[in-house]
Order: structure tokens, then sequence, then C-alpha cells
């Protein structure tokens, strides 16, 4: 499938630091990569990496009280997506704990993208960028 990419996506939602609020962003996802005509496949690894770093944000924001902001963007034939928290930055665990059975979701971002960082927002908080390069035959009509 051939169609022209959308110039310039730069989008974004905030919504609060609530589990409830995921599914608003899974939709906002969704149509993002619906404008970029992302397939399915990556479409749909897209919705869980994105939804599995804001679950983490919510665990690790701070309460209900603060916020989320999810941004989209396309740039350089790469839609990315950053997650940012206001809570305390938490660098991502150095591997899966056995006893806890925690920091399974990080690998899994990292499987399913082609580029993850994290980083400490400014002025605190937490920042995740999940990226996935878009479709050269789409980037190369635009």
């Amino acid at each position: 499938m051939t169609a022209a990419l959308p110039p310039g996506i730069d989008r974004h939602i905030t919504v609060r630091a609530d589990t409830a609020q995921l599914a608003a962003v899974r939709r906002f996802v969704e149509e993002v990569a619906v404008e970029v005509a992302l397939d399915v496949e990556k479409m749909f690894d897209l919705k869980l990496a994105v939804s599995e770093a804001c679950a983490n944000a919510v665990e690790h924001a701070g309460g209900e009280a603060m916020s989320l902001e999810v941004c989209a963007r396309v740039h350089a034939q790469r839609l990315t997506f950053t997650i940012t928290d206001t809570g305390l930055f938490h660098p991502p665990p150095p591997r899966w704990d056995r006893i806890t059975n925690r920091g399974l979701g990080l690998p899994l971002m990292v499987a399913l993208m082609d580029e993850v960082v994290f980083a400490r927002a400014p002025g605190g908080g937490t920042m995740v960028s999940l990226s996935v390069a878009l479709n050269r035959d789409i980037a190369a009509s635009a």
C-alpha cells in the first residue's frame, strides 16, 4: 500500500496518571498509526509498547493528581511516541526480578520497537521515547 505520509505530524494528549486512562491512550496511538498508514502488526506492537510505558508511568508518577503527556511525532521516516510523567525519575532496572516477577515490560518494549530511550524529563519525572520506522514506500511518496 502506498499513501502520502501526512507532513509534520505532531500530536499530544495529556491524561491523569490513572490506569482508567490507558484506553484513551491506546485510541490516540491507533488514530495516529492509522493516519500514517502503519500496518496492523506494527500498530499492535506500538499500542502494546506505549500502553506498557504508560502503565509504568502511572505506577511511578506519584498518584492520580499527577499527569502523563503522550506525544506523537513523525520525523525522518520514523513515528515516535514520547511518554512523560511528572513523578520521580526511575531509570530502567538492570534485569527481570524473578522474585517479584517485575521488569518484564521494559524488555518487551525494547523487543517490539525499533528504538527505545529512557531519560530524565526536563523539570523532573521520566520520559520514555518509543520509535518505529515507517514503511519506505509510504515515506517516499510524501
